[in-house]
């Protein structure tokens, strides 16, 4: 690929030299795309701050090989706020991903690395619809989120093979 092709290709991914970064690729835009889940983690923050993590790698199209980081808390109450709403949210989330793998929740999902153990028995390696939306809030700022749909049962068409895929 010639150093023009990598330019437009920049160029058609949206990349505005204005106001993005030069240290890395503008963010996958909303829609909704063929993942497998590549690593479920939970983590703890140096500041105490607890979230579950997840990995998906995209799997066909303009964006067949990128990373999407989808990142959910898992504490109730943060600096004197409550989050039992957030924390909703991540169950939500963390039951769609095992069902959508043919798993269940096993009634010892008491923490976060409990969650992390859940997804790794079968979620983790598993396919999946990920969808991306983007809301603005109050402030201005952009909020990406994130919901699971069973994976398309539709077979591949020659539009969703690359000629890197092919072993000849």
């Amino acid at each position: 690929m010639s150093l023009l092709d990598i330019a437009k290709s920049i160029k058609k991914e949206g990349f505005d030299p204005r106001k993005d970064s030069a240290n890395g690729p503008a963010p996958i835009p909303a829609g909704t795309y063929p993942v497998v889940l590549k690593k479920a983690t939970f983590n703890v923050s140096d500041k105490g701050w607890e979230s579950l993590g997840y990995q998906f790698e995209i799997r066909g199209g303009d964006y067949s090989g990128r990373s999407e980081f989808a990142t959910f808390g898992t504490l109730t109450e943060w600096n004197g706020k409550d989050l039992n709403w957030a924390v909703e949210r991540t169950m939500k989330f963390f039951i769609k991903a095992l069902v959508l793998a043919g798993d269940n929740m096993q009634g010892n999902e008491e923490d976060g690395k409990a969650l992390e153990e859940a997804l790794q028995r079968k979620a983790v390696g598993s396919y999946y619809n990920l969808v991306i939306t983007v809301t603005k809030g109050k402030d201005g700022r952009e909020f990406r989120n994130y919901d699971l749909e069973e994976e398309s049962t539709q077979p591949l068409t020659e539009a969703d093979i690359d000629e890197d895929d092919l072993p000849f």
